[in-house]
């Protein structure tokens, strides 16, 4: 590759200390001015409920999970502060109450030739389906959580209703309506390990969220590298102090599905989930972690689950091959980085292999699939067979942080923050019927993005994300970017809730344009077929607001 230097491009890179030293000087100016003038910044009430913005030292006994706890809220508002964490808890009983939620208008604003102005909502694109592996999570729709919680610091009750359809602003779509999506109990033994540590048990029906690239939920692309489990059983957390410096965490368990769901080869109704290709047997997980964390910055695990189905009741398939069972391992590392001032920092690597995959129920969610017949369409065709190399990345990093260093730093003031990540997947084993298939999908996948928030003032911030999707390295027409200018406007630096306007702009490759049925997600290709689009959107508009208590 020849590289050619014009006059234009020396005088950007000359000018560019410059303008981040106008950024810097913005930055300090704005923390200068939320100290002395913003009342937000002495009020306790906006301040964050949760002790993992502005952590105290850790006590022996206080336990570290290695992944997302179940007592959390699912999504987070990354840019106004943590999601809904609880609190301390006391010996005496009590009821706590949090939740989230996000309601969007996505529009799009587009025409094919003749056709003058159209407008689609929610809008038709390649990222939009959060089960296919060109997900984004750029322009995320609607979703609701609520957490009740009763008991003490030994025993505490979590139940949770949530719903990705909001129905007052859409259709009535009840498969969206999650219902009681967790019931389960807490049970904490301080003192089973003397002063060197504690046990921790969590038995019901939950979901561990381990590989998540996000410091509180899954991140840029809200997938998990490792697993989010779905079932009803237990996992138990063994936390040691083995050194002031250095704890050792051991967290396993299992569990299986409560029920399996009907396959029947004939059409179904829309609002009812969609059963697979083939029946589903009854799925049974196992996981295991440990992981060593040092100084409370850096936390390397090692990760190992294991979800199949062995059960002879399941005769009604619709194929040959379907009557085999069905298996998933997924196998994997990570490390995270909670720096404070140095930045927040995942890396992970994963490796899944899978026979007849699509008969597995939705125990595990991983790489953007959740459940067995997902998990087929994405990665290994009609037979089920393959082995799936995934490299995760996510680096956040704040300049008033590093600038306000060793002080402790939450948000509190204006900043001015660059977040980078990426995805990519090496697929292979596939069944040879199967590898035409997988190779228009495409054998290697690479996704990257950056986005960048500045925080002016108290109530207005100026973000800028852009992505990068390649779903089939081997083919560059697969290719689209897509560029996201936002504002976002909250209450105070430092709050529970935002506002955010965005527009998107859309740029594809001619794939997009020469085979719909394959390039767009359910429900406009693939499996759907509900409308038939002329071609993707290019322009879209979305109007969002959110919430965390």
């Amino acid at each position: 590759m020849t590289t050619t230097t014009h006059r234009g491009n020396r005088n950007v890179r000359d000018r560019f200390p410059a303008c981040l030293a106008v950024v810097a000087g913005l930055v300090v100016s704005g923390m200068a001015y939320a100290q002395a003038g913003d009342p937000a910044v002495d009020d306790d009430e906006t301040k964050p409920d949760s002790a993992a913005t502005n952590p105290p030292p850790k006590r022996r006994g206080e336990t570290t999970h290695l992944g997302l706890s179940p007592q959390t809220t699912a999504v987070a508002n990354p840019s106004v502060g943590p999601p809904a964490m609880p609190e301390a808890l006391t010996a005496s009983w009590g009821f706590r109450f949090h939740g989230f939620f996000r309601g969007p208008m996505r529009l799009s604003m587009d025409g094919g030739p003749g056709t003058g102005p159209q407008f689609h909502a929610p809008p038709v694109t390649p990222d939009s389906n959060y089960t296919t592996w060109s997900f984004t999570n750029n322009n995320p729709g609607p979703w609701a959580e609520l957490l009740f919680q009763y008991g003490n610091n030994r025993a505490t009750m979590t139940m949770a209703i949530a719903s990705y359809n909001i129905t007052a602003g859409g259709w009535r779509e009840l498969q969206d309506q999650l219902g009681i999506d967790r019931a389960f109990l807490t049970l904490n033994f301080p003192d089973v390990f003397g002063d060197i540590g504690m046990m921790v048990w969590n038995v019901g029906v939950f979901g561990d969220r381990y590989g998540a690239m996000g410091k509180y939920d899954g991140g840029a692309y809200d997938t998990y590298m490792i697993g989010r489990t779905r079932i009803a059983g237990a996992t138990g957390t063994f936390d040691f102090d083995l050194a002031d410096n250095f704890k050792l965490i051991v967290e396993g368990g299992g569990g299986a599905k409560m029920d399996v769901q009907q396959w029947h080869d004939s059409s179904y109704m829309s609002w009812q989930p969609f059963p697979g290709h083939a029946q589903m047997g009854t799925t049974v997980l196992t996981h295991a972690h440990i992981g060593g964390v040092l100084a409370r910055v850096i936390t390397l695990t090692g990760h190992f689950m294991r979800t199949w189905t062995a059960d002879a009741m399941r005769t009604d398939t619709n194929t040959a091959y379907a009557a085999r069972n069905g298996s998933m391992r997924i196998l994997g590392v990570d490390l995270r980085l909670d720096g404070g001032w140095l930045g927040d920092g995942y890396l992970g690597f994963s490796s899944i292999k899978t026979a007849n995959v699509g008969v597995l129920s939705d125990t595990v969610e991983v790489i953007h699939s959740q459940g067995g017949w997902q998990y087929q369409a994405n990665y290994t065709g009609s037979h089920g067979d393959s082995t799936v190399n995934s490299i995760g990345l996510q680096y956040t990093f704040s300049l008033a942080a590093f600038m306000q260093r060793p002080q402790a730093w939450w948000g509190q003031g204006a900043d001015f923050t660059v977040q980078v990540f990426g995805m990519c997947n090496f697929i292979s084993g596939v069944a040879a019927d199967d590898q035409a298939a997988i190779a228009l999908q495409g054998t290697r996948k690479l996704k990257l993005g950056t986005q960048l928030l500045y925080s002016p003032l108290p109530f207005l911030a100026v973000g800028f994300r852009f992505d990068s999707v390649q779903p089939n390295m081997d083919d560059a027409t697969h290719n689209f970017w897509v560029l996201s200018p936002r504002l976002v406007f909250r209450t105070a630096f430092v709050t529970r809730e935002q506002i955010i306007i965005q527009y998107q702009y859309y740029s594809y490759g001619s794939w997009y344009a020469n085979d719909l049925a394959n390039s767009l997600p359910f429900p406009y290709g693939q499996t759907g077929s509900l409308w038939v689009p002329t071609r993707p959107d290019r322009h879209t508009l979305t109007v969002a607001a959110s919430m965390w208590w």
